[in-house]
């Protein structure tokens, strides 16, 4: 199949990646909703759990712990209560496989796919996280729009370093393979460090995570260093807003591919400051927890239909603002592209058309496709 663009480093984008993009995200911006942290839903539902119980709801609909069928009710009531804000919503198999799912979440909003498991594999010594799938692309390729990846990974740890590499680059292959583009994410994650550590680490480990793993994906979903730590009712300042200008800056020359901006468990407050220090060097927030999880340790929050009408309340103003600021300030999702072919151009709308300048370059010159032109 003839490429419809070419990234900077000569990977070529086919015709499904690119219609499909065009489709979802016709401004260019590529606002993602992320609902796919199945561990961390379980710990909210447990919480949510507790305050139901206190209220006097019944344990046998509100246990002592949560289930995998109670991620999947809550991923049901993220795509009904938020699924129509984002041009693109992220979930887990638990979500988009479960019945009537695509109806809840809306024929508009593209729908990505988690392909690995929760729970990571560990290296030899223990000391590395290796990912491995929860599910194939090739069986759900059907279901979803695109497919999305997540590797936790220390640049001290070398043997998950290699052996994820070795995994997303699979991962890349098969899905350019189906035609559904990728969303591919990295975590830093050092073992054993405490959480002052880990920030304090970010800045350098994020560009050499950027550098190694930034090229496997139509997109590279990253975080950025921390402004501070919460804790005992207090914030401790870690990072600048420079520091955060510079690392994402540098992130974005050496990764041909477009960024996106994680919340990496940060409360949205935090989130909503480093997004509107980056917000012109990426191309859309991928964010979920940030926008939803204060209702699940609300008190007053006490059975199914309230949970959803706060998270409601609570998320959609959220999202909004990020994605007024997103549609604002953000780059375009075909701004890592150094050649865009004249069909590419016939499949974007005629508004984001008028943007970019009449005279294509060769394939192969090293220029770039911004929302100013060529």
């Amino acid at each position: 199949m003839a490429a419809y663009a070419r990234f900077g480093d000569g990977v070529e984008v086919g015709e499904e990646v690119f219609k499909a993009l065009a489709r979802f995200a016709p401004d260019g911006v590529m606002n993602v909703l992320a609902c796919d942290q199945h561990n961390s839903i379980l710990k909210l539902l447990t919480q949510f759990f507790e305050n139901a119980q206190a209220k006097g709801k019944s344990p046998d609909e509100y246990p002592a712990e949560s289930s995998d069928a109670d991620v999947t009710r809550a991923c049901q009531i993220f795509a009904r209560a938020l699924g129509r804000v984002p041009n693109a919503a992220l979930f887990n198999h638990l979500g988009f496989k479960s019945e009537g799912f695509r109806e809840l979440l809306g024929a508009e909003t593209m729908l990505i796919g988690r392909l690995e498991d929760t729970n990571f594999l560990t290296t030899s010594e223990g000391k590395g996280q290796i990912a491995h799938l929860a599910v194939q692309p090739e069986e759900i390729a059907g279901q979803v729009d695109g497919f999305k990846t997540l590797v936790k990974v220390d640049p001290a740890h070398r043997e998950a370093w290699e052996k994820n590499l070795e995994w997303i680059q699979d991962i890349w292959q098969r899905a350019r393979k189906l035609g559904k583009p990728l969303f591919n994410e990295t975590l830093y994650t050092p073992g054993g460090a405490s959480k002052r550590e880990l920030a304090a680490g970010l800045p350098e480990a994020l560009v050499k995570i950027a550098r190694d793993f930034g090229a496997f994906g139509d997109f590279y979903k990253t975080q950025v260093p921390m402004l501070w730590l919460a804790g005992n009712g207090a914030a401790a300042r870690v990072s600048s807003p420079e520091v955060i200008r510079k690392t994402t800056e540098a992130m974005a020359v050496v990764v041909d591919r477009p960024l996106l901006l994680l919340s990496a468990a940060v409360d949205f407050e935090q989130y909503a400051a480093q997004y509107g220090i980056v917000c012109d060097l990426v191309a859309g927030p991928m964010c979920g927890r940030a926008y939803f999880k204060d209702p699940f340790a609300d008190p007053e929050v006490a059975d199914w239909q309230a949970l959803e009408a706060a998270i409601a309340q609570v998320a959609v103003p959220r999202m909004e603002q990020i994605k007024r600021l997103a549609a604002a300030t953000s780059k375009p999702w075909w701004h890592k592209y150094a050649w865009m072919s004249p069909d590419a151009r016939t499949a974007l709308p005629e508004s984001a058309r008028k943007q970019l300048q009449p005279d294509l370059p060769r394939p192969g010159d090293r220029v770039r496709v911004t929302d100013a032109g060529y």
